[in-house]
């Protein structure tokens, strides 16, 4: 072996040796370097910091539903003393966990969970509630934390939105088209149930020359209350509408003839009694009602029922009006 060779050797050698020291070295280096940032990163004054900056209530709760961790929008809502707290208790004043609340369900599914909900405690506001399950590295839901964005905004905006489309703009009962649908589900539910349904059919008397004689302003002022006058008596369950001009219909329930007769009668006598007063005008204005059952007259659809309901009317109206009218089919008229 030459000198050259015996050189190399030994270069290569000593290369072996070196090679994992430096490597060891620039590790070593790059750990004290990473360690020196480290010294001035507090995690838990980061995480405080980032989200204390979201307009947003967000929280953390344990699976005690214990309120570990707030930030600065949560401690401004729902007070500084939030931390070890039940979130079921500050958010919807209840003593214990229900399926409802958004904890309870991420704990239960251990996925997200989306839902708006209306909270009495934070003023009866409306909020898009997200809440995230936190895992370990099993996949143990340990915490989950939780979002409230306030959209009481948008969503009164979006439910005046609604009540445009189905509700008439100057009386604030159903319009026709949401009648008609509330009629058609009624209508099926009861021939499933077994059930009945009535029908009433509501028509003031001599409303258009009243009109011609008062104004139209007079007009819109006498529908407007007795619109009111018929949502005042009759039950919560049934359904008041605005079918045209100075017609109404009220649909009742499980409510056979007779009850829909007694119901009837009464908003007749109310009605009757009524004094529909302005600056120029002050009158009592009558109206004629006209009344149809399921299990008394067995219409065949919804358009029957509001036929039958309508003939009665026109009954009535033709009888002096002020009156209720119970419709009869024309085979018995004829006899």
């Amino acid at each position: 072996m030459n000198r050259a060779e015996n050189i190399a050797e030994k270069i290569s050698a000593e290369k072996q040796i070196v090679t994992p020291r430096i490597r060891e070295t620039n590790k070593e280096d790059e750990i004290k370097s990473k360690k020196g940032i480290c010294r001035f990163i507090d995690d838990a004054g980061l995480w405080q910091q980032t989200f204390d900056a979201s307009p947003d209530i967000i929280f953390i709760v344990d699976r005690e539903f214990s309120i570990i961790r707030a930030n600065l929008k949560a401690r401004q809502e729902l007070g500084e003393d939030i931390i070890g707290r039940k979130c079921f208790k500050i958010m919807y004043g209840i003593d214990d966990p229900f399926s409802h609340c958004p904890a309870c369900r991420v704990f239960q599914t251990g996925v997200p969970v989306t839902i708006e909900q209306k909270i009495l405690q934070l003023e009866d506001r409306w909020f898009a509630v997200s809440a995230h399950p936190i895992t370990d590295e099993h996949g143990f839901v340990w915490q989950s934390m939780h979002l409230y964005r306030d959209i009481t905004e948008q969503k009164e905006m979006s439910l005046k939105l609604k009540e445009l489309e189905i509700k008439d703009t100057l009386t604030g009962v159903y319009n026709r088209r949401h009648f008609n649908e509330i009629f058609q589900r009624e209508f099926d539910l009861a021939f499933r149930r077994l059930s009945d349904l009535s029908l009433l059919v509501l028509d003031l008397d001599f409303f258009k020359p009243l009109v011609k004689i008062c104004g139209h302003s007079y007009g819109d002022l006498v529908l407007k209350e007795f619109a009111d006058l018929l949502q005042n008596r009759i039950r919560r369950t049934d359904i008041c509408a605005r079918l045209r001009g100075d017609q109404f219909a009220i649909l009742l329930p499980d409510a056979d003839l007779d009850e829909g007769v007694m119901i009837a009668k009464n908003i007749h006598a109310i009605a009757e009694q009524n004094v529909y007063e302005d600056q120029d005008n002050c009158r009592q204005i009558t109206v004629s009602i006209g009344l149809a059952a399921i299990n008394a007259h067995a219409p065949d659809s919804t358009e029957d029922m509001l036929t039958f309901a309508q003939m009665a009317m026109h009954e009535a109206k033709d009888e002096g009006g002020n009156r209720v009218g119970i419709y009869t089919p024309l085979e018995l008229l004829q006899k």
